[in-house]
């Protein structure tokens, strides 16, 4: 049984809809153990998916909720630091900060954030999917964070999937060689598709170049979908090196 949900947001990020009491509430309710918040940071002027976290009142929020249900639930304080490839300098500046677990999270392709309309009149499906890896690739070059989040991201909002073995292969490879965790985030199940993100082959093919931490989240954005879907991920997610971070250090469950 999988008691970590490594990946929710809560009201500090600019897309979410309950407050981290509500999630807290929801997730012993669930069953889960250990929960890191991971609100976004992003620096990428768009609309309204512009959002600076507010460190200060984020990191008070998190210690008033580990009075009110640590005895609970262990709750990790985290950041899904948006595009390090475009922001690297910036990066810098947040893993100066007190966090249990950064988390990197790539968004967009040129300027415009996936799902965009915009960007299937620029460029064919295929065509998103490698400028996206090749942005995955660049951000996993910078390093410094703990984990990579949802690695084919694209699949939530395109109709085709398109694959681009060998980039993957060598994004999989850095990870290893920096020792950045890859997270199996169960979002796209609830999207209607049939398979978590990344598939179980690309998590694989992690474990078997040396991968050894590996992360699980529902990238909850209300409270109804912690831990969502986590029941249909398939055996091979029950065998990996599972675990959480606290204080930046990898905790193998």
């Amino acid at each position: 049984m999988i008691i970590t949900d490594m990946h929710v947001h809560s009201t500090f990020s600019i897309d979410a809809h309950d407050d981290i009491d509500t999630m807290c509430r929801t997730a012993i309710q669930k069953g889960v153990k250990y929960i890191c918040f991971n609100e976004h940071h992003d620096l990428k002027p768009h609309e309204s998916c512009y959002s600076l976290l507010d460190y200060e009142q984020y990191s008070r929020a998190i210690e008033e909720a580990r009075e009110k249900f640590g005895q609970e639930l262990k709750i990790l304080k985290g950041v899904e630091f948006g595009d390090p490839n475009y922001f690297p300098g910036e990066l810098e500046k947040m893993l100066e900060k007190d966090f249990d677990m950064v988390m990197a999270g790539v968004h967009f392709v040129d300027d415009f954030i996936m799902g965009d309309r915009r960007l299937k009149k620029l460029y064919s499906e295929e065509r998103i999917y490698e400028k996206y890896y090749e942005n995955v690739l660049k951000s996993v070059e910078i390093g410094g964070f703990d984990v990579l989040a949802h690695l084919d991201f694209p699949k939530r909002y395109l109709d085709e999937i398109y694959e681009f073995p060998e980039m993957i292969e060598e994004i999989l490879q850095v990870l290893v060689k920096k020792n950045i965790a890859l997270e199996i985030n169960s979002s796209p199940l609830r999207k209607g598709l049939d398979e978590a993100s990344p598939k179980p082959d690309v998590v694989e093919s992690f474990i078997k170049i040396g991968g050894n931490r590996v992360t699980i989240g529902s990238d909850a954005h209300r409270e109804a979908d912690i831990a969502a879907n986590f029941s249909q991920l398939p055996e091979l997610y029950e065998k990996v090196p599972m675990g959480y971070f606290q204080d930046r250090k990898f905790q193998a469950l």
